[in-house]
């Protein structure tokens, strides 16, 4: 479960290439070399590598070529940098747990007893079923907690053809990990698994059962699936910035910080940048903002 600093883990090239035809087929982006080009609402254009990936199948030492090739645009490239320890509250990072050829329940003896006992209390005291599939009504539940969690943190909601449309390219490597009480979905999660990566960006839980503790359950039990079953050598929990609240969950099970290196022509701070549009977004009555925030999505390179 501890860091493996001599593993320097990234996303496969072929998983990289199904993703952008993902994004070709559901936004019609267009290629440059290796960029894809996201149009701006306004009329603009940038170089993006990759478009709502976390990062890609290059770290930060493998870049210059990218560097090169954008000079002359916006470009926007996100990598990850495994040089990079001084990290700062704020801070891109990427939240990962190496198995390290543990089985789930060695990882969760090498636990704080702390969060080993509110693990377990979270499966004993709940009679939480979880369900792992990629059919139809996965996707749908799925969806249902997806674009509440999205309102909540106020960011507009990915088209629910995408998940679809990732469903016919990645086929049985992409995976949702559902929690229901009784029939009622409670926590849902997307999980995308490349050779040695699983890789879980999108997701969240209802808030109602928060206090029941259905995040931890969520999340024990997505790793124990692939820990035992999946064969893989990282889970990777998706970006948050370092000190946050998503940050400390993650870390309290064990996931480490990778720093996510941002690079564009004019770098600025995503967090920053788009506090005040999250703070109004949540104000916008949820239907409207179902109707057109996945429209937007297709013009939003900071996803």
């Amino acid at each position: 479960m501890q860091k493996n600093v001599d593993k320097k883990y990234l996303f496969s090239k072929e998983f990289t290439l199904k993703f952008k035809n993902v994004l070709k087929e559901m936004y019609g982006y267009e290629e440059y070399m290796d960029f894809l080009i996201v149009p701006s609402i306004f009329g603009g254009k940038m170089l993006s590598y990759i478009p709502l990936l976390g990062y890609s199948d290059r770290d930060s030492n493998l870049i210059e070529d990218l560097k090169e090739l954008a000079k002359e645009s916006e470009y926007q490239i996100r990598v990850l940098n495994f040089e990079y320890s001084d990290f700062q509250n704020g801070d891109s990072v990427t939240m990962r747990m190496c198995f390290n050829n543990c089985s789930s329940e060695e990882m969760l003896a090498n636990m704080k007893s702390k969060y080993r006992k509110i693990i377990k209390n979270s499966i004993r005291k709940n009679n939480f079923s979880f369900k792992i599939g990629n059919e139809e009504k996965f996707i749908e539940d799925f969806y249902q907690i997806f674009t509440n969690i999205m309102y909540k943190h106020g960011t507009p909601s990915l088209d629910k053809k995408l998940f679809y449309i990732l469903k016919e390219i990645y086929k049985d490597d992409v995976v949702f990990y559902n929690v229901y009480d009784n029939d009622n979905i409670i926590a849902s999660y997307c999980v995308l698994m490349d050779k040695d990566i699983s890789y879980g960006s999108w997701g969240g839980l209802d808030e109602k059962y928060r206090d029941r503790l259905v995040g931890h359950f969520a999340y024990w039990n997505i790793i124990k699936d692939i820990c035992d079953n999946r064969n893989k050598k990282i889970f990777d929990f998706g970006r948050s910035p370092y000190g946050s609240g998503g940050y400390t969950f993650k870390h309290r099970f064990g996931a480490y910080p990778v720093k996510v290196d941002i690079l564009k022509k004019q770098n600025d701070d995503i967090y920053s940048k788009y506090s005040f549009a999250s703070s109004v977004w949540k104000k916008l009555p949820k239907n409207f903002v179902d109707f057109i925030g996945p429209k937007l999505c297709k013009y939003l390179v900071d996803l």
